[in-house]
């Protein structure tokens, strides 16, 4: 007996030793990060990871804790001066991590970096800075600026039906009709998408001036544009669709 008794007290101490941090066979605890996101020049702006909406309010400095160590998709939409969005695929790979949102107004267009990871974006950046005001201007590039090659046809790879499918999902999943305005403004700036696509994201938005504000913001990313006259019949509203037919008149 006394046997058996030390034999369960030795087994039971081999298993605590095996259970502490740094012990060999321990399983460490998953290990999270902390993202955050601050704008250069003050700009709010809303946070997506994954679909998933970070902070209704816009803001200029947002953080995230708890995040996985594996490749997230991260959307940021900017609301003012200009309302645009630029889609970044994050790993953290670090504990703390800061994601710079940098609205260049010259060129109109949103920048997503990381300090230390994309410096070469940041040099690209300042080199299509250079070479876009001297075509501007009518001279030729910086001397010390290579040529730029003409670029090669561009495929455009349309989202399937199934994809609509579970981007409609997402927007009926959300609990205010103006998350979904901006999580639908976020879809269709990130993805190039047919007339008949957006109408079909338009009609998971509930209220009809949401839908107007919707469809004027998708115009411009439609790859069908001369179907998008079609997209109205989504709307209830004849007064609703004069608006949209009028802002598509204008854009022409």
């Amino acid at each position: 007996m006394k046997r058996i008794l030390l034999f369960s007290l030795v087994s039971l101490m081999a298993i605590a030793a095996s259970a502490q941090p740094g012990r060999p066979g321990a399983v460490p605890p998953p290990q999270r990060y902390t993202v955050s996101f601050e704008s250069q020049h003050g700009e709010a702006f809303t946070v997506f990871i994954d679909g998933d909406l970070i902070n209704r309010m816009p803001q200029s400095r947002v953080m995230v804790n708890d995040i996985s160590n594996q490749t997230h998709q991260v959307v940021v939409v900017l609301k003012r001066p200009a309302e645009k969005a630029a889609v970044l695929s994050l790993r953290p790979g670090e504990p703390n991590v800061t994601v710079n949102v940098n609205y260049d107004m010259r060129l109109e267009q949103l920048y997503l970096f990381t300090p230390g990871h994309n410096r070469g974006d940041i040099n690209d950046m300042e080199d299509y800075r250079q070479r876009h005001d001297a075509r501007r201007n009518g001279g030729e590039p910086h001397p010390g600026l290579h040529p730029v090659p003409p670029a090669p046809p561009a495929t455009v790879q349309l989202p399937t039906e199934e994809d609509i499918d579970g981007m409609i999902l997402r927007l009926k999943a959300m609990s205010f009709d103006s998350d979904r305005l901006s999580l639908g403004k976020t879809i269709v700036a990130a993805t190039p998408m047919k007339a008949s696509q957006i109408a079909r994201l338009a009609e998971a938005i509930d209220f009809s001036n949401s839908q107007v504000d919707f469809l004027k913001y998708a115009y411009s990313y439609c790859v069908d544009k001369e179907n998008y006259y079609r997209t109205v019949d989504v709307l209830t509203f004849s007064s609703d669709k004069k608006k949209v037919l009028d802002y598509i008149a204008t854009q022409q």
